[in-house]
């Protein structure tokens, strides 16, 4: 370990000022004159060494040579090869050899250096190294270029110098400590050579590098950095001779953000910087791009290590972020005065979970007896955190169910294996009705196929004109779609490897194309590629079962592909997998186990039976397993990590909340957490948490989840996360919604997806309200695509349409359904309304219009009136993207013909205070028996038709919003209406325009009207996102294009020349609509309003031009 005083510190205390670097970054130090930390001593045998290696790759310098013929370069190369006194020529061949011999730039190694240096000194070997590393080499061999052979050795840019000059390279490692230990007069030398050679930047540069203590050459070489624009991040040369803040300036280096920024660096920084590092790291921690998750780990390792009050303050308030309380305790426990002051400074705007983390490392490290060595004033505040944060009394004696834990009654009792069973021998293809047929279909998804689409002869010719080749990058397409029968003779070459390029599809097709041929190699490419696991669900085997049941039990698996297996075939599921779970304990036996519950619950006679052809010992140990007492955990119970320690965790208190659980109880109630399965919890925690203070639950369950993050979220710990799903109020599903919304973009997708599922798990509103909400507008595709899935399963695990569980999650905001709110500033009081677009106002008492409540007036109540005013603020805040999106969904619910029950109607839309406030500006339809008849919702919330008459709706009806072509002649009577109650409308309802097919494009399927209209790219591949699909609506050539199917079946699809391609990203021309047709269903009809709205489309991409 490497210890130097910080002797930038203007706040010196008695024992914590030393830098202390860790030996695993002490190792890659460059040394510097007067801090040499390594011994070298030069290989004097390293001559022969190199000549012998010359000599044995002779061959390689013949190409060279031989391009250099009757050049200066010839006789550098033959100069450098016989290590004549010529440090160009030096640099010139060890560039040769280090291309010929790697494909890329390789360093000058250990052999070359010490060779250098014993024939010729060390200046001669810093003046080699200088142009090895200055120089680039241009090398275009003959072979490779006919008639354009050439070879030089010439200065690169700053580009090339910064990229390869690695200062690891063991050459300047050796460099920089010899020259570290050299008399003066002889470093002089060195000084002098390599000075005589800074005839350009690269070669400025690479001086600094050799002597980082020639602040002239630093600086220039810092100049010519920030004149190279890439400035950003730093490269190893640059740190290696930065040793201050000026220089870090001069030099236009930001960050420490680069994708390379390794421990090889790290130790450079801060040992160069010593505290003028913090705030580069700092920085490049909070950088909008964030470092890699290793580079992070090691900047909080960095800040940790600072003797500097203000990096331990930035560690305390980000204790929940991986791995910064990890360094937070080395900080600690090195400085714990400093510690000590810095949480006094930040303590006062901790949030109560952070408290209650620092006041219990506070304790942990034991650091209370330093609290002598603060001021009177730092000393009071951390004196006052830990009183507010104090233990309460612990509990003499705890509840039974703590001291005999839910599971103890079964941990004792072991499980009864059955010997000498072997799962049946079955191996087969056991396809369900058109499966075969559909996997071996090419799929119709755009061009992913178009090189192979129909039968093209000579195919496999062109393709690979040696024969069919395993490792063509399109050679499993070939095998799944070509027509030519070379495909079955070329499936003996395939060995089951599969690109990653290659689609699910393809590999089905092989599947179904070749059966049993192909069977071993498919299911070697499921069991090994997650990607490609849906081919197995044809597969009756052993290996499948396993899988199966593997899949099922994991936490982070397919589940449902799993279950989807077992349900397909439940008895040979039953069969294979019964051995496993009646055997040797183990992973491959909980995987069956759980298997065999599963299988219990969907189709128990078919275990029963499966188990009965084992014998009775077998039937018997099978019910036990399927019919445990469900607090029988049926596996180990964890102890529950070492990071999970309940002194930095707030206390869970038991009723009354006078007494907390002891040390030992919190960690009984954690491992009961453990027990959870993501789809179903442990009956045994709720008997544990049943016997505690709620609220302190809420508190400890966010508390362990942070702490969890803080200890660098490891996966095998997840429940920490899980258990979120028991305790979480709405704050802690706020707080949760925040962290989602950022995990994607610091790589962290699997958090982010797990998070999304535990939202939907929780189950309140304002949990289900966040998932919508990240489903609709999250900054990252996939987390929208995620969430849009959960919101699926949330929908149908409540047996509701999307449709109906988006109307139950319209927030209501505090407003009341049956007055409105009603703004008090005392002597003045404002009414808010809402126009057509949600939008709120005020109206004062004299009924006049004010687009925001007034700030408060000298006048007012001060208190209620700034009270008022935030109320105002907040509601218009918070109802901005509520508004819009129910205002989207009530326009795609006339263009969709959606329906709502009566009772559905007035809970949801009528009596909602939001969704009021659109309703009564629509004309509704209601089912009668003789068709549909329209209406509005007046002031007080009553039906009345057209003509303004009061109107019971049936209980029985169906509701929809009234699209104007179903409306016919009562459009104009309904907008009279409208205008006369100066109503205004959320959307084009009665004013929107409607189109219908003419009787010869019905006969004729074309709709030419609309032939020949320009439009760009962009608005047709937008249609995608509006419920229209790419591809072949109908089959044949002219099918390929946009389309909007029907679900009365059918469709009206748009043809473009010269086409659209979605995904590919170069759309970006003009379109013209070569062909429109229209296909209808053979029996029923279109909805009007359906098919008017798809015309509408068109008709505006016809005129977007």
């Amino acid at each position: 370990m490497l210890f130097c005083v910080n002797l930038n510190d203007s706040s010196s205390v008695p024992g914590e000022d030393a830098l202390a670097l860790p030996d695993a970054w002490t190792k890659h130090l460059l040394d510097r004159r007067g801090r040499a930390t390594r011994t070298v001593v030069i290989d004097t045998e390293a001559p022969q060494r190199l000549l012998d290696h010359y000599a044995k790759h002779a061959e390689i310098f013949e190409a060279p040579l031989e391009a250099a013929k009757g050049t200066p370069a010839e006789d550098q190369i033959r100069a450098g090869l016989a290590l004549e006194p010529d440090p160009f020529a030096a640099a010139f061949v060890a560039a040769i050899a280090g291309r010929a011999l790697a494909p890329y730039r390789t360093p000058v190694d250990a052999t070359a250096f010490h060779a250098w240096a014993a024939r010729h000194g060390l200046a001669f070997a810093a003046e080699a190294l200088t142009e090895f590393y200055a120089n680039g080499l241009t090398w275009y061999r003959a072979a490779n270029h006919p008639g354009d052979s050439m070879l030089h050795f010439r200065p690169q840019g700053m580009y090339g110098v910064t990229r390869y000059a690695n200062t690891g390279d063991p050459a300047f490692a050796d460099l920089r400590t010899l020259t570290a230990r050299l008399p003066d007069d002889e470093y002089a030398k060195v000084l002098d050579a390599v000075g005589a050679r800074r005839t350009t930047e690269a070669h400025q540069f690479i001086s600094a590098v050799i002597a980082p203590d020639r602040e002239d050459w630093v600086r220039d070489a810092c100049t010519a950095y920030a004149a190279s624009g890439r400035t950003r991040y730093g490269s190893k040369a640059v740190w290696s001779f930065i040793s201050r803040r000026e220089q870090i300036e001069l030099s236009g280096i930001r960050f420490l953000n680069d994708p390379s920024f390794d421990v090889t660096e790290i130790g450079q920084v801060v040992h160069a910087l010593g505290l003028d590092a913090l705030p580069l790291l700092i920085d490049s921690l909070e950088h909008e791009f964030k470092p890699s998750a290793d580079a992070r780990d090691l900047m909080f390792q960095a800040i940790g290590l600072l003797p500097s009050e203000t990096g331990i303050a930035y560690l305390l308030e980000r204790t929940v972020k991986p791995q910064a309380l990890a360094a937070l305790r080395e900080a600690a426990a090195r400085f714990p005065v400093r510690t000590l002051r810095a949480v006094a400074a930040t303590a006062p705007g901790a949030s109560m979970h952070a408290k209650a983390r620092i006041a219990g490392l506070i304790r942990d490290l034991g650091l209370e007896p330093r609290l002598p060595d603060l001021d009177d004033e730092r000393r009071a505040r951390v004196e006052e955190l830990l009183a507010a944060t104090a233990r309460h009394p612990v509990a003499a004696t705890v509840p039974d169910v703590f001291a005999t834990p839910p599971w103890a009654p079964f941990t004792k009792t072991a499980k009864t294996a059955v010997a000498g069973l072997t799962a049946p021998a079955t191996d087969e293809l056991r396809w369900a009705e058109g499966e075969r047929e559909a996997w071996g279909t090419m799929p119709d998804d755009g061009y992913e196929y178009s090189y192979i689409r129909g039968n093209r002869p000579g195919l496999w010719d062109r393709m690979m004109p040696k024969g069919p080749d395993p490792d063509h990058y399109y050679f499993c397409e070939l095998l799944a779609w070509s027509e030519d029968e070379r495909a079955r003779s070329a499936l003996p070459l395939w060995r089951g490897e599969v690109p990653n390029w290659t689609g699910v599809a393809t590999v089905r097709a092989i599947l179904a194309r070749f059966g049993d041929e192909a069977a071993p190699r498919v299911l070697e490419v499921v069991k090994k590629r997650p990607s490609y696991r849906t081919a197995m669900l044809p597969f009756v085997n052993l290996d499948a079962a396993r899988l199966a049941a593997d899949l099922v039990s994991k936490p982070r698996g397919d589940r449902a592909l799993g279950r989807t297996w077992l349900d397909r075939h439940p008895a040979d599921a039953a069969a294979f997998l019964i051995p496993d779970a009646l055997g040797k304990a183990g992973r491959q036996r909980q995987s069956a186990a759980d298997a065999l519950k599963h299988l219990a619950a969907a189709n128990r006679a078919a275990l029963d039976e499966a188990a009965a052809a084992y014998g009775p010992a077998a039937a018997t140990a099978v019910a036990a397993i399927v019919d445990a007492d469900p607090l029988d955990p049926q596996r180990r119970v964890s102890k529950g990590p070492a990071w999970a320690d309940p002194v930095m965790l707030p206390p869970v208190l038991l009723p009354g909340r006078e007494a907390a659980l002891p040390a030992d109880a919190v960690r009984t109630l954690m491992a009961s957490f453990t027990l959870d399965d993501p789809d179903l919890l442990y009956p045994g925690a709720d008997l544990l948490a049943a016997e505690c203070d709620p609220v302190s639950l809420t508190s400890f369950s966010w508390g362990l989840f942070e702490l969890w993050l803080s200890s660098g979220a490891p996966s095998k710990d997840g429940w920490a996360m899980d258990q979120l799903r028991r305790f979480a109020d709405d704050a802690a599903v706020r707080r949760l919604t925040e962290l989602i919304r950022e995990w994607p973009g610091q790589s962290q997708n699997r958090k982010a997806v797990r998070g999304l599922e535990i939202l939907g798990h929780i189950g309140s509103e304002a949990a289900l309200r966040s998932v919508q909400s990240i489903a609709s507008n999250a900054k990252f595709k996939a987390l929208k695509k995620t969430a849009a899935a959960q919101i699926e399963v949330i929908a149908e695990r409540l047996d509701l349409s999307l449709d109906q569980l988006a109307d139950r999650l319209v927030p209501d905001f505090g407003l009341s359904s049956d007055e409105p709110l009603v703004l008090d500033y005392g002597p003045r009081r404002f009414t808010v309304r809402f126009d057509e677009n949600l939008k709120p106002y005020v109206v004062d008492d004299a009924g006049k219009r004010r687009a925001s409540a007034p700030k408060p007036a000298a006048k007012d109540d001060a208190e209620a009136a700034q009270a008022a005013f935030e109320r105002f603020g907040l509601l218009r805040k918070d109802i901005k993207t509520a508004a819009a999106e129910l205002v989207k969904r009530m326009e795609a619910a006339m263009v969709d013909c959606r329906t709502w029950t009566v009772p559905e109607f007035r809970r949801y839309l009528v009596d909602h205070p939001v969704a009021w406030q659109l309703t009564g500006r629509l004309v509704w339809q209601c089912s009668t028996g003789d068709g549909w008849r329209s209406f509005r919702l007046a002031e007080d919330r009553t039906a009345a038709d057209v003509e303004d008459e009061p109107f019971d709706l049936p209980e029985d009806a169906e509701v929809r919003v009234a699209h104007p072509i179903n409306l016919g002649e009562e459009v104009a009577a309904w907008a009279e209406v409208f205008a006369d109650y100066e109503i205004l409308q959320p959307f084009q309802q009665l004013a929107r325009p409607f189109y219908t097919l003419t009787d010869e494009e019905r006969a004729s399927g074309r709709v030419a009207r609309f032939e020949g209209g320009k439009t760009g790219s962009g608005p047709m591949i937008g249609l995608l996102k509006r419920g229209w699909l790419y591809g072949s609506a109908r089959s044949g050539p002219q099918g390929h294009g946009i389309f909007r199917p029907f679900p009365e079946g059918g469709f009206l699809l748009v043809v473009s020349d010269p086409g659209v391609h979605p995904g590919y990203g170069y759309d970006d021309g003009e379109q013209t609509l070569a062909r429109v047709e229209i296909a209808l269903p053979e029996e029923g009809a279109v909805d009007p309003a359906r098919l008017s709205e798809a015309l509408m489309v068109v008709s505006r991409l016809a005129r977007a031009n």
